[in-house]
C-alpha cells in the first residue's frame, strides 16, 4: 500500500504549517511560472517528463470526487532554471474536464500549465493544501526517480484549479536547489540523494 501525504490546510491557507524559509513560496498564491521566469531570466523552461491517460492514485480520485478507476488525463513536468530542476508538478485533469473551452489542457506539452491558469477569465480554485513528504508517500515515490533523489522531507503542495467550472488537480514538489540562494543546507531541506549500489 502507497499512504498519502499529510496534507494540511489552516483558515482556508497552510501558512502556518509549514516553516521559513519555505512557506514563501509553498504558499505563494500567485504564478509561480512568472516567478520562475524572474528568478532565471531567460533560463527558465519547463521539461516534461510524460503526459497519457492513466488512473489516478486513491487520493487524487478522492480529492477529485471521482472514481477510482476511471481514466484522467495525467502530466507531470520539471520546471526549470537552465537544466536544473526546481519544482516537480503533477496534474490530474478528469476526462470530463478537457471540454467546456478546456481543450488545450491536452495539447501543452512544454508550456507552462499556469499560463492558462493565471490568465483569470472562468478560473478559480479551492484552499490550498501542505505537506512535509515522507519515504513512503505515493507521490514522493512517484516522482522521486524525476529528481534523482529521496524527495522524504521536502515540503510539497497541491489544490483543484477550476477552469471555466471544471476541476483539475495541481500537485506541487518543491526541491532544495530552489532555496539555496537563501543559505539553506541541503540536510534542512531534506533532501537525500540515493547511496550508489
Amino acid at each position: 500500500m502507497n499512504p498519502a501525504a499529510q496534507w494540511r490546510v489552516r483558515d482556508g491557507r497552510p501558512g502556518s504549517a509549514v516553516p521559513h524559509p519555505y512557506r514563501d513560496w509553498v504558499v505563494d498564491t500567485g504564478s509561480l511560472t512568472a516567478r520562475l521566469r524572474t528568478r532565471c531570466p531567460g533560463a527558465f523552461r519547463v521539461r516534461l517528463i510524460g503526459q497519457t491517460w492513466a488512473r489516478p492514485a486513491l487520493e487524487e480520485a478522492w480529492r477529485l470526487e471521482i472514481p477510482r478507476r476511471r481514466l484522467a488525463w495525467v502530466r507531470e513536468v520539471a520546471l526549470c532554471c537552465a537544466d536544473q530542476p526546481l519544482i516537480l508538478a503533477r496534474t490530474v485533469i478528469p476526462g470530463a474536464s478537457l471540454g467546456g473551452g478546456n481543450e488545450a489542457l491536452r495539447h501543452l506539452g512544454t508550456r507552462p500549465l499556469g499560463e492558462l491558469l493565471f490568465r483569470g477569465a472562468g478560473s478559480r480554485r479551492e484552499p490550498m493544501e501542505a505537506a512535509r513528504l515522507r519515504r513512503g508517500d505515493w507521490l514522493a515515490r512517484r516522482l522521486g526517480p524525476t529528481a534523482g533523489a529521496s524527495l522524504q522531507g521536502c515540503w510539497a503542495r497541491r489544490v483543484v484549479h477550476y477552469m471555466h467550472g471544471s476541476p483539475l488537480l495541481v500537485a506541487e514538489v518543491f526541491l532544495p536547489p530552489l532555496f539555496a540562494a537563501q543559505g539553506v543546507e541541503p540536510d534542512n531541506a531534506s533532501i537525500r540523494k540515493r547511496a550508489s549500489a
